[in-house]
């Protein structure tokens, strides 16, 4: 479970969380951050909410990471580490309100288990929004400057299992769960999200 923070998309994190909060109304209970690297969508959905957040990844020098830029912000939420595979997380069921993961997806070593998981500690009435897009409030500029330039480096690295449109239709078939939905970032493009609601 890897998410990858390239220092060229920090100005996108805010824009994602408040989409996020904007969409789904969800400003207080828990949030996992799944794949959270750096920590980036957790620590700007802490800043504007009152969730208890959860930074979640397989590798410890991540969390390390996410721990040391959190500290950084001085944010007074509630907030774990937690060392975890998401094909294996160790949480009840209907545990979290909403579960966050962007740029992680294509890093699972079993995407469709990785998505039942989510789906299965999420709380009734909860929302997950999982994927790799940019965000709908990403100005055009940016979206033009940043679009897919990772994933290409990565891509040529051999790295990652990188789905969009169909390929994400596909995979959310293939968790037998009902309640999901792709959807992409602005309107005649291909989806890069995965919704799903409880």
């Amino acid at each position: 479970m890897q998410s990858h923070g390239f220092s060229k998309l920090a100005p996108v994190y805010p824009l994602i969380a408040q989409q996020i909060v904007d969409d789904y109304g969800i400003a207080q209970g828990i949030c996992l951050d799944i794949g959270t690297g750096p920590g980036y969508v957790g620590i700007e959905l802490v800043k504007i909410t009152d969730l208890e957040m959860y930074f979640i990844d397989d590798k410890q020098a991540a969390l390390d990471k996410a721990e040391k830029n959190v500290s950084a912000c001085g944010l007074d939420n509630p907030v774990h580490f937690i060392k975890a595979d998401v094909c294996d997380l160790p949480f009840e069921d209907g545990f979290a309100d909403l579960i966050v993961s962007r740029g992680s997806l294509w890093f699972w070593a079993d995407q469709v288990k990785g998505l039942q998981q989510i789906y299965r500690v999420l709380k009734p009435g909860g929302v997950a929004f999982v994927g790799g897009g940019l965000g709908r409030y990403c100005p055009p500029s940016m979206r033009k400057r940043l679009k897919g330039k990772g994933r290409q480096k990565l891509e040529k690295q051999g790295k990652g299992i990188f789905l969009k449109g169909a390929g994400l239709k596909a995979l959310l078939g293939k968790t037998g769960l009902d309640e999901g939905r792709v959807i992409s970032d602005v309107e005649g493009e291909e989806e890069t999200w995965i919704e799903m609601r409880k």
